[in-house]
């Protein structure tokens, strides 16, 4: 292992860093050269043992030097970056933008990959870190803040890195700094003018989750935890630090969402690492412990949706012909490795839980941070430690879970219940996915006098279900809390925004063939995948037939098309819309819904407003909700968002219907 000593210079206004790295290690043996990674557009000043210059080549990004008997060397090295933002970021959904590194006057971001400072071939370091900039610029990294000062037209921080790392990321800006302690924990905030006032609720929310982990995952594993704001909507969880975008760290959810999912890295994916060539685990497990935990916590029916809309997300975004299985997962580029890679793979650490039980589930968490810290892990070394936890034995479990692609999908047949001396024998079968899973399979059955609740194993295509119960029974219902990761059937999916954004044949309907409109409307359309869709004017779809494509109408109220078969407590008239006698008739008013048509194949959105100002403050907001049905709202801030309900599902059957016919 080495260590290095690093001064990195920032000119914001050249896009460009000054750096001296001397790097202290075990010199190369005779005849072998030593060799480090650094950024391939770096141009190399010196190289030095000493005062000594040693000789060197630099090719493609890895920097080779002579043999030498010392065991310091210098590197002196300047490089330009300047990652360009895109211009409109609503359509991308790699959450880097495509930057790996950018040196602006707005602001600089330098990622662990974009190697601005030396990086050892195969091994990791200790750093010291000064960092310098002008007046105000203050430099954030891993590690310890040793000191920050200003001294006339700079300002400096120092940063102590103690726990090794293979590279760091950089960030700068013109913050305000303030902290806080957690135990030995120390909690900083580098906030922009416009934010200072969020630093003390983010370190009151950092104090309240560093405390929650640690006594479900054991120590925290770096001495500080920052929080940082950059000029681009990033959500980054780095070793010791996140680092949330402007437009992303005012939001108030942000700090019960966004901020203890970051900060469950600390341990799942930055002090234990992710083999990322057998799956991304740390997604799916940050997914679980803070989105979804922190709701079951709160209550169980916002644990129950979470897990809905697990269920949901993936059945829309991640069809048959695109998934794939979870060992293959390594980020997220789109809605549907999300869907997959952090919706998924969190339903599987749910049902590992309940298959293990809570006790060995945490336990077998802590010992995943306690012997994996400083290792690199794959699904294989988490699952020795659950099998150590709780003695049983996973590997069917990880194997069906991980290896394959797709979901199960569940469905009753057959049922019947009859009247015994004893009671009432309920009689039926459950039918599952060919090849099929192993799952115990939790069951509700509804009787006259309570429900029992209880669970069958299913293994194969088929299985019989025989259920002796006390009294008449009602209904009976396969994992009504939904508990089990599977495919839902259509009918048990409400139209929702993902059902735009995974169409796969579109067509945009205009009241005429209005380019302000369709100005107006762009973000939405960028946002949803829908920018090169067939456009045609509502005239012109009088006579086409829409029974195999999906639509999208943008326009007025009075004019929606295709015809709309409205739902309960929701009207139309004029410019005007009413839902559940609330009356929407400002001009600033919009409201967006999405409806399935022929037995749920096709989708039919509507962008419903009566002024193109009031769907251009709209659109851009409107995609980020994509598991509601319906939005309003108004002068661009939402009123209204909900999802319809479903009434039918072939998991559940209901006895009464049986005794009517």
């Amino acid at each position: 292992m080495t260590s290095q000593d690093l001064t990195v210079k920032l000119l914001p206004n050249q896009h460009l860093l000054e750096g001296s790295a001397i790097l202290h290690g075990e010199p190369a043996p005779p005849g072998q050269e030593t060799v480090y990674f650094l950024a391939p557009e770096a141009d190399i000043l010196t190289v030095k043992a000493g005062q000594k210059p040693l000789p060197y080549r630099f090719e493609n990004g890895r920097l080779l030097i002579n043999a030498t008997s010392s065991s310091s060397l210098t590197v002196d090295y300047r490089i330009r970056f300047d990652n360009p933002l895109p211009e409109k970021m609503v359509s991308i959904e790699d959450p880097s933008f495509g930057i790996d590194a950018t040196i602006t006057e707005q602001g600089t971001y330098l990622s662990e990959s974009s190697g601005w400072h030396p990086r050892p071939v195969g091994g990791k370091s200790t750093y010291r870190i000064t960092i310098t900039g002008p007046s105000g610029l203050l430099g954030v990294t891993s590690g310890k803040l040793l000191s920050l000062t200003t001294d006339g037209s700079e300002t400096k921080t120092i940063w102590q890195v103690a726990v090794p790392e293979k590279a760091l990321a950089l960030a700068a800006g013109p913050y305000h700094m303030e902290r806080a302690t957690v135990g030995e924990v120390e909690l900083l905030t580098f906030m922009r003018d416009e934010n200072e006032e969020l630093a003390r609720p983010y370190l009151d929310a950092c104090r309240k989750y560093i405390q929650l982990y640690q006594e479900l995952f054991g120590p925290y594993p770096y001495p500080s935890f920052s929080v940082v704001e950059n000029f681009y909507p990033t959500g980054y969880g780095l070793p010791g630090w996140t680092l949330l975008g402007s437009s992303v760290i005012k939001l108030p959810f942000i700090r019960h969402t966004s901020l203890p999912h970051e900060i469950a890295h600390a341990w799942w994916g930055n002090a234990i690492g992710i083999d990322y060539a057998s799956g991304n685990w740390g997604e799916g497990l940050a997914t679980y412990v803070a989105d979804y935990y922190l709701k079951e916590l709160a209550s169980a029916t916002e644990a129950l949706e979470y897990r809905l809309k697990i269920l949901r997300d993936y059945s829309t975004l991640a069809a048959d012909n695109s998934d794939f299985p979870l060992v293959d997962f390594r980020s997220r580029m789109s809605k549907r490795d999300q869907a997959i890679g952090y919706g998924k793979s969190a339903m599987i650490y749910h049902m590992l839980r309940h298959k293990i039980g809570d006790s060995a589930f945490w336990t077998g968490l802590r010992l995943v941070a306690k012997n994996g810290r400083g290792q690199i892990y794959d699904w294989g070394d988490l699952q020795k430690q659950f099998e150590e936890a709780s003695g049983i034995d996973l590997n069917l479990f990880f194997s069906q879970w991980l290896t394959r692609s797709g979901a199960p999908t569940i469905k009753l047949a057959k049922m019947t219940s009859d009247k015994t001396t004893t009671g009432w024998q309920i009689g039926g079968e459950v039918i599952q996915t060919d090849p099929p899973y192993r799952i115990n399979l939790p069951i509700a059955v509804k009787t006259e006098s309570g429900t029992v609740d209880l669970s069958i194993k299913i293994n194969e295509e088929r299985t019989d279900i025989n259920i002796p119960v006390s009294a008449r029974p009602l209904s009976l219902e396969i994992d009504p809390s939904n508990h089990i990761f599977r495919r839902l059937f259509p009918e048990e999916q409400p139209a929702t925004i993902n059902h735009l954004r995974a169409s796969r044949s579109r067509v945009i309907i205009v009241t005429e063939r209005d380019e302000d409109i369709l100005s107006a409307a762009s973000d939405l359309l960028r946002g949803l995948h829908w920018q090169d869709a067939e456009i045609i004017s509502a005239k012109e779809s009088q006579k086409m037939n829409f029974e195999k494509r999906d639509t999208l109408f943008i326009g007025r109220p009075s004019n929606a098309l295709p015809p709309i078969s409205l739902p309960e407590k929701f009207a139309i008239s004029g410019q005007e819309f009413l839902i559940d006698g609330n009356r929407y008739d400002q001009g600033e008013d919009v409201l967006f819904m999405v409806l399935l048509s022929n037995k749920g194949e096709q989708v039919r959105g509507y962008l419903l407003a009566n002024s193109k100002t009031a769907i251009q403050q709209t659109a851009r907001r409107i995609p980020h909700y994509g598991r509601y049905s319906y939005l309003v709202f108004r002068a661009g801030k939402n009123l209204v968002k909900a999802t319809w309900r479903t009434e039918s599902s072939p998991l559940k059957h209901d006895f009464k219907q049986d005794q009517k016919h």
